[in-house]
């Protein structure tokens, strides 16, 4: 048997006004300001798998997930809920040892009952995204069969086929606690606004649509270690406001794009800082299930009418780093790139107008109706838009440029700005034309694959954004389930090559760059953040990153500051 075990760690929050820096409230409570999504007005919605908001405050800071996946250091993990896992030796199941004496932050046992408990509600609510990777018999994919209790603190997964990674699916998920919600017919539209959960900070205060907190969980294992009484998001509804407020002192943590940080943000106090180490490609996410995106050829010129130089050092500010293949992954992975195998493909990633408009011309996509614009080799008209949310400039930018691009080449593609909800409701309909989308990051590329590649992530409805291209590509399927099956990690080096091909030849997703980790931080209330020289995890506030929790916990207050 494989064994796993590792560490642990918890966070808090008050109000946001000009001119208020105290890291006490006026009742002397310990608060956090920080800014994990933009939003035009809070929506009293605490739903920990409602991803259009919500999720973005209360998974990790108020739900734990059993473990903790350390990316920047994966010897490193944190056990959450768990407090260790074991491999079996035929790969076929994975056993989680849940911590004792956890409760529920209305004063309730945690315990096995609510791990099977979400398993199994997350089968009957399909729609609902929980994240479980469930076996599908129809399409015979998926990896996890079933649980089964061992005991109040012991639960076992088994597994259709030999998997010795489907931990890294399993481990994140957030428990739900059953007496809560098995009262809950309709998951994807519960409010949630009773937050029940097992982590720091869960109770919330204050709530109006400019802002609220989530303070501190009476009942948390941590609360002696844990100075933070509670979390403050304020309403803020883009980059440019959020970075005006870091600015001056009004947040402590944010993680959104800048222009210029050593001339409009470092220079203003002595206690602004930021940190842009390296993070996942941002890709775009072509609808391959509608024209003219179902065809290869027209994802290929696509590919080449693009001006990334540009839009590396314009739109993105020079803060965004290049993508050297369109393999979906950039540099942050760049050990698992093979680079005389994906030479052949270079060519897709550099700008080359002429070369897409002959393809274009090629493959019978030309002006039918002397409107000006393409058309589809049937005549039907070219007419898409891409979708990104109004206050992210820099994505923005990055849309504007391609718009153009595409224009200088006949296709009419347009940008489309929305308010972040909506842009985030939109994608698991699975109808839409283009998204710009971030690419995850985790301690092996085979994780971003099986969530870019895995069915049960395309289906309308249930569709999630690193799968929104919508395209099964069996061989890929096939490849991440055989490098799965083994330990050998250079069998494992040589199977993701084949995977990077794959990708390459039938470009579901566009590569356009690797983003910074956008980070910014104030010493002026806290000190303990995470630094280039000390990087104890992953910097970022955003939901997705699971560590945010441990840097909020590792946050000491000054006194008196102001």
């Amino acid at each position: 048997m494989k064994k796993i075990g590792h560490l642990l760690a918890g966070v808090a929050m008050v109000g946001i006004a000009a001119g208020t820096g105290a890291a006490f409230a006026d009742d002397g409570d310990v608060v956090l300001r920080l800014m994990p999504r933009h939003t035009d007005a809070h929506v009293e919605n605490f739903n920990p798998y409602n991803y259009g908001g919500p999720s973005g405050y209360v998974q990790d800071f108020a739900y734990e997930p059993l473990w903790i996946y350390n990316v920047f250091h994966p010897d490193q993990d944190f056990p959450a809920l768990a407090t260790s896992y074991d491999i079996s030796d035929d790969l076929m199941s994975v056993t989680y040892h849940l911590r004792e004496g956890v409760k529920w932050s209305d004063g309730e046992d945690f315990t096995a009952d609510d791990v099977v408990f979400t398993f199994n509600y997350s089968k009957e609510h399909p729609d609902f995204p929980i994240g479980f990777d469930h076996y599908n018999t129809e399409t015979d994919s998926g990896s996890i069969t079933g649980i089964e209790k061992v005991d109040d603190h012991t639960v076992t997964f088994t597994l259709n086929k030999p998997d010795s990674l489907a931990h890294y699916n399993i481990g994140i998920v957030f428990p739900l606690p059953e007496h809560i919600w098995s009262s809950v017919d309709d998951p994807k539209n519960f409010a949630n606004v009773d937050n029940v959960a097992t982590g720091p900070w869960t109770q919330i205060t204050d709530f109006s649509r400019g802002s609220f907190q989530m303070c501190r969980n009476p009942y948390y294992r941590g609360n002696d270690e844990n100075p933070i009484d509670c979390l403050m998001f304020p309403q803020l509804s883009g980059n440019e406001q959020v970075i005006a407020a870091i600015t001056v002192g009004d947040l402590d943590w944010a993680g959104d794009g800048m222009t210029d940080p050593e001339i409009t943000y470092t220079p203003k106090s002595e206690y602004n800082h930021y940190w842009l180490p390296p993070d996942g490609d941002t890709n775009l996410q072509l609808n391959t299930t509608k024209k003219p995106f179902s065809d290869l050829a027209f994802r290929q010129a696509m590919s080449m009418a693009i001006d990334r130089p540009t839009i590396l050092e314009i739109s993105t500010f020079g803060l965004t780093t290049e993508t050297p293949y369109p393999v979906g992954t950039g540099k942050f992975f760049e050990a698992w790139f093979d680079d005389e195998a994906l030479a052949p493909y270079k060519y897709l990633m550099e700008y080359n107008p002429e070369a897409a408009a002959a393809k274009l011309d090629e493959a019978g996509y030309t002006d039918q109706d002397g409107d000006g614009w393409r058309d589809n080799p049937d005549g039907s008209p070219i007419d898409f838009d891409m979708r990104v949310p109004s206050g992210w400039t820099d994505w923005v930018n990055t849309l504007q440029t391609v718009s153009e691009n595409l224009q200088d080449i006949g296709v009419n593609a347009k940008l489309r700005t929305m308010e972040e909800g909506a842009w985030f409701d939109g994608y698991p309909t699975g109808d839409y034309d283009v998204y710009i989308m971030w690419g995850e990051t985790h301690a092996t590329p085979w994780f971003i694959y099986k969530s870019m590649f895995n069915p049960g992530s395309m289906i309308p409805g249930q569709v999630r954004e690193q799968a929104m291209h919508q395209m099964r590509i069996p061989e890929i399927e096939t490849l991440l389930e055989e490098i799965a099956a083994t330990t050998d990690v250079s069998e494992q080096h040589a199977k993701m090559t084949e995977i990077h091909k794959l990708v390459a030849e039938n470009l579901p997703v566009l590569s356009m760059f690797a983003n910074p980790s956008w980070y910014q931080y104030s010493t002026r209330r806290f000190t303990g953040w995470v630094t280039p020289e000390n990087p104890y995890v992953r910097p970022m506030m955003h939901g997705g990153v699971h560590e945010r929790v441990k840097h909020a916990l590792s946050l000491k207050p000054i006194e008196g500051a102001q």
